[in-house]
């Protein structure tokens, strides 16, 4: 009995420990410190491994601001996953690995009986200290140890700033991750909570993104859904729709009023609607794809794995009402990417990556390698129908993180503006779309009078919750049309 009592104190205090370790960058550590739910799963070994496992996939869910419904749409689209990007994320999160391996070796190797520790003074032989090096070597090597990246942010920003201490960056830097933390005692592992997220609130996100939320709610908003209501209040003759990949909606307002800026600057004869919506954490990009087409609440297991023609039929959904224009879809990227092959049944015309590449359109390299989203912008005339009466719905996919830069010259000097000085990511990000929206300007200059072009993203940027925690958790719509 006493062993056991023992045994259970043991696992108790090891998963504690390295949950401490490894995945204190997680949202479950902004609530508190000692997982309460590890006082009931440690009281079977088996039961304890299985929860290592579990808080393992879950903390990648959690760190993303994604739910379990997400699952499923990964599931389906197994065979077309860009695995390259998947091998990023797991060496992005290392330390959610480590956990994995540490937490659950260190406990199969304290269950073997051989292996009881024992402190009487002949119990170390040559072995044992030898092995302990070993795993303290590798502990060491391998712990994300948040002291150690506070200094390394205090060494990596020292002098951007004349009046800022060290002691100020620490508080200044992190400004939003002060008021995330809860700073109890206990706290609910990240599957406790990515589960109440997806089944009991799912209309919110898991406990990371939704505590973005918390910051925005005094934001005021009707959430905008209904985009047919908008686009056919008048008779347009070329319709275009922009679903930008991750669009930079930062919260410091004058990087976001540059972007918009930059599209605006050239066109004064332009009238500007402006709406806000939420965003799909279900299904990401295909959530924003099937909330466009149609704007009521439908089964989204049967819109990621039925013709689009199909569903929108079945639904009733407004888009299949658009009979008189000649309907094109343009993705940048591969078609098969969560079966995209099924919007063919619906649009007149469709252009991926393959059919992009026929036009020798230039193709920008990275983890989601695809055409250049400005090259399409810049040559939509050769892929639309002369009679000015096109619906052309294009999804750019070159923001899409790690991404990697494509504009020629900087549009700002990132070291000397937060938060882009935080991330290199956020500066290649930030200049990436002010070039894109550069290009948009020009796109819209040439636009006719009785045209329109709508322009929103399908999610913030995809960073971990503790790096979005810069961005809007909210999207802007924007529909842009000629006086």
């Amino acid at each position: 009995m006493h062993d056991q009592v023992k045994k259970y104190f043991i696992r108790v205090i090891l998963i504690n420990f390295f949950s401490l370790i490894y995945l204190v960058g997680t949202t479950s550590f902004d609530y508190g410190f000692f997982s309460i739910q590890s006082i009931f799963y440690s009281i079977n070994i088996y039961l304890l491994y299985f929860f290592i496992l579990f808080e393992t996939i879950c903390s990648y869910l959690s760190f993303y601001g994604l739910d379990f419904h997400f699952y499923k749409l990964i599931t389906n689209n197994l065979n077309n996953l860009n695995y390259g990007y998947i091998a990023f994320i797991f060496q992005e999160n290392i330390n959610f690995i480590y956990f994995l391996i540490f937490s659950s070796g260190s406990l199969f190797f304290l269950e073997k009986k051989k292996y009881n520790i024992n402190f009487k003074k002949n119990s170390f032989n040559s072995k044992k200290i030898i092995s302990i090096i070993i795993i303290f070597i590798i502990f060491i090597l391998t712990n994300f140890n948040p002291n150690l990246t506070h200094h390394a942010l205090i060494k990596k920003y020292k002098g951007l700033t004349n009046n800022w201490t060290s002691i100020d960056l620490f508080f200044k830097v992190p400004r939003y991750n002060k008021q995330l933390t809860k700073n109890n005692f206990f706290r609910n592992d990240n599957w406790y909570n990515t589960l109440k997220y997806s089944f009991y609130y799912p209309d919110s996100d898991p406990s990371g993104s939704r505590l973005l939320s918390e910051i925005d709610k005094n934001i005021n908003f009707k959430n905008f859904t209904n985009f047919g209501e908008v686009i056919q209040e008048k008779k347009y003759n070329n319709i275009f729709v922009i679903i930008n990949e991750s669009y930079p909606n930062f919260r410091n307002k004058k990087l976001k009023n540059n972007l918009m800026q930059k599209i605006k600057f050239n066109n004064g004869d332009v009238i500007v609607q402006n709406f806000k919506k939420k965003w799909n954490r279900k299904l990401s990009t295909q959530g924003s794809e099937m909330e466009f087409f149609c704007n009521k609440s439908v089964d989204f297991e049967k819109f990621i794995t039925t013709e689009l023609k199909t569903f929108i039929n079945e639904n009733n959904c407004w888009f299949g009402l658009i009979k008189d224009k000649n309907l094109i879809y343009i993705h940048s990227y591969n078609e098969n990417f969560f079966n995209r092959t099924r919007y063919k049944s619906f649009f007149d015309k469709s252009y991926f990556k393959k059919d992009l590449e026929l036009f020798n359109f230039k193709k920008c390299d990275q983890k989601y390698s695809g055409i250049c989203d400005y090259e399409i912008l810049n040559n939509m005339d050769k892929l639309i129908t002369k009679e000015k009466n096109n619906f052309v719905i294009f999804l750019t996919v070159n923001n899409h993180i790690p991404l990697e830069p494509f504009y020629k010259n900087s549009y700002i000097d990132c070291k000397e503006n937060f938060p882009l000085n935080l991330n290199e990511q956020f500066c290649t990000l930030y200049n990436n779309q002010m070039f894109f929206n550069e290009n948009i300007s020009k796109f819209l200059s040439n636009m006719d009078k009785d045209d329109l072009l709508v322009l929103f993203s399908d999610t913030p940027p995809m960073f971990s919750s503790k790096k979005r925690v810069h961005f809007e958790d909210i999207i802007d719509v924007y529909f842009f049309s000629k006086k």
